[in-house]
């Protein structure tokens, strides 16, 4: 090429001398650089050797990404950015030994560039001066691509091999490298901790058959590495031998052959071997979860076979219980019509006991006046007749209450004041008893005046109270019993018969209104039966409760009757 002919004095030859000498003994300080800090050193010398006024290195790209980049004062940051637009305005793609005129050819910038052998990256040089760039120049800039294009290329090559050993470092593979003839030449840490080596100096004094269990070294040496070293490659499940428990350990290996790349002759055998350990543990535990869950359903299996024909045992069983329940069930139905017709007459028996006793002693007493003779005695036998008439008439008026209680019918009820209602009952109650030993009080509350009610019925329920409170305190001196009245917020009215007696005992208590159960020893436990069915059928509740001062308090409540007469 032109451009390298001889310089035309000795003067420029030795400079041109120098000046290749200092480039050629650049690379001995960039064993350490990075490819910015090359460049550098390259602008560096160039833009003194050529007396340019720039020098960059840059590589391909939109926006020709600089490397690095010198200027003199003589072109200011503006006019090397104009340069850069230019170069990229032009498409020049820095290389080949172009050459570009920024201006006229006299005062403009004369701009030369140098291809670097490295993905198609520049050396540019520019200058003012017109006969730039001269031969010698020209050569310079050469030698300096050529520099460049070196030191790139090892720093790529260094930095691909520095990226490939932190690979092999970091990896949790066993990574390994052997002679053809089996002598350990490298294994990566991994590898030794996997194996149970100390360190890569012990590695390198064994033979590659020392990594195999011994039962397994004929299939290795016979068959293994004779096809690594003929077809290439072997790659499967193998165990390799631990150097601390002997015990063998099981890889996914990959053997492969590494041939000399000029000569095609085999160089090495390598290995990457992954740990199969944890994978194979996994697997049996998982062997071990499916075999111990199939046998949990197949005992599960078997006790749901077991429990079905417990069931369908149980079943039959019940279906025959159902029938004897429902012969049982049609006996006790045919013995409740007999029982409920033996109650019926003891619940007359009971209530028409006193009205029927009040009959025949007021009819005893008329005939004895009637016998004596004498007007006095007439008239008092009339009224003695009057009041068994009377009588004879409640007894007529309970058993038709009695039998509208135990009918499908409704109760017929009406608006009755609740105090004469009271006061009539309780003198039916006291009639018949020593006065000078019992004391009845009566509690009326005034916002408690009308009741909703069967008259009859509840009188019954108020004198069956007030004659069980007596006769609860038959035995003492003190037979106070207390009788009071209390409206409440529901609309209900609250009547309570209060005693001093000694209470009911506990186990009578919880079945005191089950009919035949009574605390007395001639009773026959009808009355409060009775008593609580009629409070019911008027939408009330009756119960029983200790009296804080001691004895009894029986407590039912009645629907409010509204007004009567404008009270």
């Amino acid at each position: 090429m032109p451009w390298t002919e001889p310089p035309a004095n000795s003067h420029e030859l030795r400079g041109c001398i120098r000046d290749l000498v200092a480039l050629s003994a650049l690379p001995a300080g960039w064993q350490n650089y990075d490819m910015r800090q090359i460049g550098g050193s390259i602008v560096a010398a160039l833009i003194s050797m050529l007396d340019a006024d720039f020098v960059f290195i840059a590589l391909p790209g939109e926006d020709n990404q600089l490397i690095s980049e010198l200027a003199h004062g003589r072109l200011t940051p503006k006019n090397l950015r104009h340069v850069h637009t230019m170069l990229r305005w032009k498409g020049a793609q820095p290389g080949g030994g172009e050459q570009f005129v920024f201006g006229d050819a006299s005062s403009g910038l004369h701009v030369a560039t140098a291809a670097i052998g490295f993905g198609g990256a520049t050396v540019a040089a520019g200058c003012f001066r017109e006969n730039f760039p001269t031969r010698t120049e020209k050569l310079l800039l050469s030698a300096a691509a050529n520099q460049a294009t070196i030191a790139f290329q090892q720093w790529l090559g260094d930095a691909e091999k520095r990226r490939f050993t932190a690979i092999v470092h970091r990896t949790t593979d066993f990574i390994g490298l052997a002679s053809i003839t089996g002598q350990t030449q490298y294994v990566n840490p991994a590898g030794l901790e996997l194996v149970g080596l100390d360190d890569l100096d012990h590695a390198l004094r064994l033979q590659v058959l020392d990594f195999v269990p011994p039962p397994s070294r004929a299939l290795f040496q016979h068959e293994i590495w004779p096809a690594v070293l003929f077809t290439g490659r072997w790659k499967g499940e193998f165990d390799l031998r631990h150097f601390g428990s002997g015990m063998p350990i099981p890889f996914l290996v990959d053997f492969f052959r590494i041939d000399d790349p000029r000569t095609g002759e085999p160089m090495n055998v390598a290995t990457v071997s992954r740990d199969l350990s944890e994978q194979k543990n996994s697997e049996d535990a998982l062997r071990y979860l499916n075999d111990s869950l199939e046998r949990r359903v197949s005992d599960r299996t078997s006790e749901l076979a077991q429990a079905n024909k417990g069931l369908l045992a149980e079943k039959l069983e019940r279906a025959q219980a159902n029938m004897r329940f429902q012969k049982l069930q049609n006996d006790l139905s045919r013995a409740a019509r007999i029982t409920a017709a033996s109650q019926m007459a003891a619940t007359l028996a009971h209530e028409l006991s006193q009205p029927l006793t009040a009959v025949v002693n007021s009819v005893n007493a008329a005939r004895r006046l009637l016998a004596s003779g004498g007007a006095a005695n007439f008239l008092t036998a009339q009224e003695v007749t009057e009041e068994a008439v009377a009588q004879t008439l409640r007894a007529s008026e309970i058993v038709r209450s009695i039998r509208q209680l135990v009918s499908s019918g409704e109760t017929e009820k009406r608006a009755e004041a609740l105090g004469p209602l009271i006061e009539e009952a309780a003198a039916l109650a006291s009639s018949g008893m020593a006065l000078q030993d019992v004391c009845l009080a009566l509690e009326f509350d005034d916002g408690a005046r009308t009741v909703l009610v069967n008259r009859v019925q509840i009188q019954q329920v108020i004198i069956n109270l007030i004659r069980n409170a007596f006769e609860a305190m038959a035995d003492q001196k003190s037979q106070d019993v207390t009788l009071s009245t209390r409206a409440l917020s529901d609309g209900m009215i609250e009547i309570a018969i209060a005693d001093i007696g000694p209470g009911v005992a506990d186990d009578i208590a919880r079945r005191l209104f089950e009919p035949f159960v009574s605390n007395k020893h001639d009773g026959m436990g009808l009355g409060l039966s009775i008593s609580r069915s009629i409070v019911e059928a008027h939408d009330g509740h009756l119960m029983t409760e200790p009296n804080p001062g001691g004895g009894t308090v029986f407590r039912f409540t009645l629907p409010s009757g509204g007004v009567i007469n404008g009270n």
